[in-house]
């Protein structure tokens, strides 16, 4: 028989764990938008208002360059990110890589050595690439080479390069 004072700490810790899955679960969905995984649950004026918006977030991050804000910085570009993702836009991608190499360039001054955002534009512009192989834009696969290069990866570069003889 189990005694009413384990009874009563059973009944705590399974209280706590049931708020706590409420409680990620509604932030999760705030975090969201509450726009649900479906592609129908999505509306395409929300994609509309998110494509004004990444102007705006971009040139926060410029904003908070210009005044070696680097904590603002880094969350204005996490934002754009989020926003150029769900545009499934090479060209939004490709603008979010270009704001990583402007933030790797402040922070990388002092020391001289690249920082963990020549990643974040790399990742961005691979982003990019898949983007306009699938939208069928070679001007896409150009401004990704063009990037590959610029961050000193001829490799990669080429590898694209490549990619834009080839027809779907």
């Amino acid at each position: 028989m189990i005694s009413d004072q384990r009874k009563s700490d059973w009944r705590v810790i399974a209280l706590s764990v049931a708020g706590f899955v409420v409680a990620v679960g509604l932030a999760l969905g705030g975090l969201a938008g509450g726009t649900g995984t479906g592609a129908s649950s999505t509306p395409h004026p929300a994609v509309e208002v998110h494509e004004r918006a990444l102007p705006v977030r971009l040139a926060a991050i410029d904003e908070a360059l210009a005044r070696r804000d680097m904590s603002r910085a880094v969350f204005e570009w996490r934002d754009a990110y989020g926003v150029a993702l769900r545009s499934r836009r090479w060209e939004a991608m490709a603008d979010v890589g270009d704001a990583a190499v402007r933030i790797d360039a402040v922070v990388s001054r002092p020391t001289g050595h690249p920082s963990g955002f020549r990643a974040e534009a790399r990742q961005a512009y691979l982003r990019a690439l898949l983007d306009a192989r699938a939208a069928g834009s070679p001007e896409g696969i150009h401004r990704a080479a063009a990037a590959f290069a610029a961050l000193g990866d001829a490799e990669m570069a080429a590898l694209v390069r490549g990619m834009a003889g080839e027809r779907r």
